[in-house]
């Protein structure tokens, strides 16, 4: 009896330790079962992971191969969509000084523009502008369950812009704030690309714009007038830019040659466009009628005064020679006086008339002046870019200077003193950078 006793005690010990391996098995279990759950999540979150980073450089690959901003944003705003939690979008980029609306997706309320002042702009901080992206946030209309997300684009200090997302609170997870960041990124590389690529695409379009007009202006210069009876002439113009404010014109009319020198204030295409505008009014004034020099100035500031903006006006010497009297008649409108060196008396000096620029007063009687021009006699009409030429010490070329260089070659032709001036001009120059037009003409009389 007492081994049954034993046995039955035995075998409930036994039992008793089944049931606590039992229990250490189903922890066990338990634990690995929830290790599991955690490790298929991990699992989960590392595949969404890799393919969100492969549609990501998909997306990224697309992005960077396209140059037009219109279809980069387009792409961009499909991305989001279908990438991240998004259920509206939309997108602003800077175009000047306006944050211009470029894309909406869903259903967005609010695509006003905005503009600010280019001086504000250049000031700003990136903390002015993210206020201005917060403030824009608040104009889309959400529910209580959603939240606009401000996402910038920029690249280094260059503000491109802002993308803001609508949201469901709820869905913004840790991944999909990943995601979020990530296109922000790769939007704002490629939309910089793009501008860059625009920008210089325009460069490139000025630049062969301008070349032509560079070209057209050097055309329409008088030709053939190098040496007509009696006079050994020279000619020069060399504008800052590609093209120029400056302008000279030389006609010959009955025996009478008109010499006209002028410049337009400004410089580069605006400058340009008044200058050719002028030489076509004074051209056509001298062509069709018997105007003496003063009388062509005053008729031409009639024409121009009304259509010339306040910041804007044109000086100009205005002259005509007879071939068969000698006569040297000349008129300025503000411009700069003429060099004459006189060789019967061996001087040499300034000589204008009082007037004032065109486009200042509306009715404005310009004098002339008159002298017979003699054998050795030499005329220089110039503009200021001559006088006012900058070495780098920011010293004036001068028109004293001027004078010592006509005068110390007066024996010379005009060609050859011509160059002697622009000889003279690159050596007080040096290296410094021209920044106004050079433009002169000299006359020689060689009777």
């Amino acid at each position: 009896m007492e081994k049954i006793i034993k046995q039955e005690n035995e075998l409930n010990s036994s039992i008793d330790e089944i049931k606590e391996y039992r229990k250490e098995l189903d922890v066990t279990y338990s634990t690995l079962v929830s290790k599991s759950t955690q490790l298929e999540y991990t699992n989960s979150l590392l595949e969404k992971r890799v393919r969100n980073l492969s549609n990501l450089n998909h997306i990224s690959r697309v992005a960077l191969s396209m140059f037009n901003i219109d279809k980069i944003v387009d792409t961009l705003a499909d991305a989001y969509f279908v990438l991240t939690a998004t259920t509206r979008i939309s997108i602003y980029l800077w175009e000047g000084e306006k944050l211009v609306n470029k894309k909406i997706k869903g259903s967005i309320d609010f695509t006003e523009s905005f503009s600010y002042p280019m001086y504000l702009l250049e000031k700003f901080t990136n903390e002015d502008y993210s206020k201005i992206y917060s403030d824009l946030s608040r104009k889309i209309t959400i529910l209580n369950d959603e939240k606009v997300i401000i996402t910038p684009l920029k690249v280094k200090e260059r503000q491109l812009g802002v993308i803001l997302l609508v949201q469901n609170k709820d869905q913004l997870l840790e991944i999909n704030n990943e995601m979020i960041s990530a296109l922000g990124i790769q939007a704002s590389i490629a939309i910089d690309n793009a501008m860059n690529y625009a920008e210089l695409l325009e460069k490139e379009r000025i630049s062969q714009e301008l070349e032509l007009a560079s070209s057209i202006q050097k055309q329409i210069l008088p030709k053939g007038f190098e040496r007509i009876k009696g006079l050994d002439i020279a000619t020069h113009f060399s504008p800052a830019k590609e093209v120029g404010g400056d302008y000279y014109d030389l006609s010959l009319k009955n025996n009478n040659l008109s010499v006209t020198i002028a410049d337009v204030s400004g410089k580069g295409v605006p400058a340009a466009f008044l200058m050719a505008l002028s030489r076509s009014m004074l051209k056509t004034i001298n062509y069709v009628s018997n105007y003496t020099p003063a009388e062509e100035l005053d008729l031409f500031n009639k024409i121009v005064y009304p259509d010339i903006t306040e910041d804007m006006f044109i000086t100009v010497m205005n002259a005509e020679y007879n071939l068969d009297t000698s006569l040297f008649t000349y008129s300025s409108a503000g411009h700069n006086p003429l060099v004459i060196y006189k060789k019967e008396n061996d001087t040499i000096d300034l000589y204008g008339t009082k007037g004032v620029a065109i486009g200042f007063i509306e009715n404005y009687n310009y004098k002339e002046n008159s002298f017979e021009l003699k054998n050795g006699d030499i005329i220089v009409f110039y503009t200021d870019g001559i006088i006012e030429c900058e070495n780098k010490n920011r010293k004036l070329f001068g028109t004293q200077r001027l004078l010592d260089i006509v005068y110390k070659n007066k024996n010379l032709s005009a060609k050859e003193l011509k160059g002697k001036i622009l000889e003279a001009i690159k050596n007080f120059r040096e290296d410094y950078e021209q920044t106004d037009d050079i433009t002169f003409v000299i006359l020689k009389s060689v009777k």
